[in-house]
């Protein structure tokens, strides 16, 4: 990513995440009590997770034909 030497301020342009705006929505979801089992925080962060979960859906849907074909042949869906 990086060629050579750079000083901190500009390497700290390259981190999307701001501790302290993290920090208030941790605490904020606390406060609230309910919310998602897992909290997303940075654009990185949320750039990388929905890549791989799209990556996952599209390695299942491939996969859907062969799921369906192991059903009992008397099995009702629900």
């Amino acid at each position: 990513m990086f060629q050579g030497w750079i000083d901190l301020a500009t390497y700290e342009k390259y981190i999307a995440g701001d501790p302290e705006k993290m920090a208030h929505q941790i605490i904020n979801r606390v406060d609230v009590g309910k919310g998602p089992l897992r909290l997303t925080l940075g654009s990185d962060a949320y750039q990388k997770i929905k890549a791989s979960l799209e990556a996952r859906l599209t390695a299942l849907t491939e996969q859907k034909a062969v799921a369906y074909s192991t059903d009992a042949d008397d099995y009702v869906m629900q």
